[in-house]
């Protein structure tokens, strides 16, 4: 019969309760475990609110900076401005339509960009001063596009004066002023009533009334100017939104001037019959201000070639000068097209030479890494051979020294010697005598010289016939 052993109440008791502390103790490790996790994920969520506050504080920080700088820029600007106009400021936001009044008035010289303002604008700038200090009874404008957006880009150029007949609230524009401005010309002037009412600022910092978009002034002509109430852009119907500026210009004596196509070069500038002097006058003489940015057009053979204004001289009134009574010396760059073909190949010739030095890099690194792995090989092969001929030496002292240890080796006619030929791993045969009374570790030493074995390797000595092997030399060769 098996008897079977049953613990005690003791026992399990002891086991309940080994059993449910490690149950607390997993719990409790848990919950640990589970608060370092909420901690940890806490930390991380304070650290990114820190840093997106320490960002938003930066970012405002940031703009409030270059709101400050831009304000400070523009004061500086008006300043200069207020400098160069000598005193005398006016401005005005007005519809800027479509001009034609000065070929209906018979005018031709320099009126490629003479606009006609309202009345109210001649008298604000009377009470400024303008027009006195040497102007020569001159007045320039400043014309603007003002824009829908923060972002979009405003055209500008400059103008002179026609005549302060025009309808209050608008500015009559030139077809060459609409097109620096990028307006489109393509609309007509006709003779109907046009009855919408067009509020604009007055240049004398006052409100001016809404008036009927066709007006008869005095001294003027009759011409519908048509503005629609909605602005797309900065484009009324088929005018523009603008502000008009007074600006006193300096005379100009050079001016730079880029053509837009390689056509110009090609097909004027080498032609010997083509007066490229009279034509560069004539475009200019049409106009009473150059600004940097404006397309002058040269007509020849029933075509036009555009130039662009990049430089005049002087540059104090910002990029704008005046062309009348002056002499303005005329340069002609290098065409739009053949800069964009020569920073084409410059762009190309860069890249050449960037992929032509990543290539040398690549080359010199190779041999780098050839040189340094040769280096490193020819050092391992060093190192081998100091530590081979290290080990050699040793195992010659090795050798010598347990050549030394040796009994004497008996003559062949001494009774009682015994010769022994040893055949070693390496193939090679020793003959050796022994005394019969030599210890038998002296035989392994022996071998051991011969270079049987190295340092510290154990090794076994059998003979062939009887065989028998001999491990532990701790007997006399005799035995």
């Amino acid at each position: 019969r098996r008897r079977t052993h049953r613990p005690s109440a003791q026992t399990l008791k002891g086991m309940f309760l080994n059993g449910a502390a490690e149950k607390l103790k997993k719990e409790q490790d848990a919950r640990k475990a589970e608060l370092q996790r909420r901690a940890a994920t806490e930390r991380r969520a304070a650290a990114i609110i820190d840093a997106q506050t320490a960002a938003r504080v930066e970012g405002d920080r940031r703009e409030r900076a270059e709101e400050h700088q831009r304000k400070a820029e523009e004061r500086a600007a008006l300043d200069a401005i207020l400098a160069n106009n000598e005193g005398v400021a006016w401005q005005a936001r007005l519809i800027g339509t479509r001009s034609d009044a000065a070929a209906q008035r018979g005018i031709r010289a320099r009126a490629d960009d003479k606009i006609v303002l309202p009345p109210s604008a001649w008298h604000a700038l009377q009470r400024a001063g303008a027009g006195r200090g040497g102007t020569g009874g001159h007045m320039f404008f400043e014309v603007t596009t003002t824009g829908s957006g923060a972002g979009e880009d405003r055209q500008r150029t400059h103008a002179g004066v026609l005549g302060f007949d025009g309808v209050e609230g608008n500015v009559g524009l030139p077809v060459q002023v609409l097109r620096q401005l990028g307006v489109s010309t393509s609309y007509a002037i006709g003779g109907t009533d046009a009855g919408t009412e067009v509020g604009v600022d007055g240049g004398d910092g006052g409100d001016a009334a809404a008036v009927p978009s066709r007006e008869q002034q005095p001294g003027g002509d009759s011409q519908q100017l048509v503005a629609s109430a909605s602005i797309v852009g900065g484009v009324i119907g088929g005018a523009v939104d603008v502000q008009v500026a007074y600006r006193r210009l300096p005379k100009g004596t050079y001016c730079k001037l880029q053509p837009r196509s390689q056509d110009f070069q090609g097909e004027l500038a080498l032609e010997a019959d083509v007066d490229l002097r009279g034509l560069l006058e004539r475009a200019v003489m049409g106009r009473c201000t150059l600004t940097v940015g404006d397309e002058v057009r040269v007509a020849w053979g029933g075509k036009e070639y555009p130039l662009r204004v990049v430089e005049v001289a002087p540059d104090d009134a910002g990029g704008a000068v005046s062309l009348i009574e002056t002499d303005v010396e005329v340069d002609i760059a290098p065409s739009h097209d053949y800069e964009e073909a020569m920073r084409r190949l410059a762009d190309a010739r860069a890249t050449r030479l960037a992929l032509a030095a990543e290539a040398a890099r690549d080359v010199d690194d190779k041999r780098r890494k050839e040189e340094e792995d040769a280096a490193l090989a020819a050092a391992e092969s060093q190192r081998k051979e100091v530590t081979a001929a290290a080990a050699a030496a040793r195992a010659h002292r090795y050798r010598a020294a347990l050549t030394a240890a040796l009994p004497p080796e008996p003559d062949a006619d001494v009774a009682g010697g015994v010769p022994c030929r040893f055949t070693l791993p390496d193939g090679k045969t020793h003959l050796r005598r022994f005394a019969s009374t030599d210890p038998l570790q002296a035989v392994f030493d022996f071998v051991r010289s011969a270079g049987g074995a190295r340092e510290g390797e154990s090794f076994r000595l059998v003979t062939r016939w009887p065989r028998t092997v001999v491990e532990a030399p701790s007997a006399v060769f005799a035995k």
